[in-house]
């Protein structure tokens, strides 16, 4: 072989393995059952400091996506947020995100719930004491449910004088899940108000 068909040659081996190596970056893996590789994933992506991350089928039956939250603290941005990763065209992406909401990640409950009356896994986050203070204090339980992008939520409101009083989120029809919120309160305060307007 002369030395400008060996040239060639090499040329085009090059060629071969930068076109596969070039084919190969969009085609992202993750582990779905590994927690570190769900977080390295999300933090890339959000560029956050990622306090929560699950794997679920929060969109569909048989196809897998990534929910993580974060927290901010700054003055104007205060709260938390989750955001729902899928694959788009071989490609890890942020599809929705739920905005700021009320609350910490500090002392939560935070993981995924069914329904039998929703399509897909929830979000379920409970700030539990977090925001309970010496006079009273705030408990602020979510649903988020990826398919509807809708965020369903109870706020409870505890003070000495008045006791206990909750609000539901006026998007919440489904009877089940009005239920699940009531009931988890009221074992706790018998006395239970349910309020028309929120208190913030």
């Amino acid at each position: 072989m002369s030395s400008n068909s060996l040239c060639k040659f090499f040329i085009l081996i090059l060629l071969i393995i930068f076109i596969a190596g070039c084919s190969g970056d969009g085609d992202q893996k993750v582990n779905f059952d590994d927690e570190r590789s769900l977080r390295n994933l999300a933090s890339n992506l959000i560029e956050k400091n990622v306090k929560f991350v699950s794997a679920g089928y929060f969109t569909s039956e048989d196809k897998k996506s990534i929910v993580a939250g974060t927290e901010s603290t700054e003055k104007d941005k205060y709260g938390i947020s989750f955001s729902l990763i899928e694959k788009v065209d071989d490609e890890f992406e942020v599809v929705y995100n739920t905005g700021f909401l009320e609350g910490s990640f500090d002392k939560c409950v935070v993981d995924k719930i069914k329904f039998s009356s929703e399509q897909g896994e929830l979000i379920y986050y409970n700030s539990q004491d977090f925001y309970i203070g010496s006079g009273g204090g705030d408990v602020f339980l979510y649903l988020v449910n990826m398919v509807k992008r809708q965020i369903y939520y109870a706020h409870l409101v505890v003070n000495r004088s008045t006791g206990a009083a909750l609000f539901l989120s006026d998007n919440i029809e489904d009877p089940m899940m009005k239920k699940f919120f009531i009931s988890y309160f009221k074992k706790d305060y018998a006395g239970l108000r349910i309020i028309e307007s929120d208190i913030l």
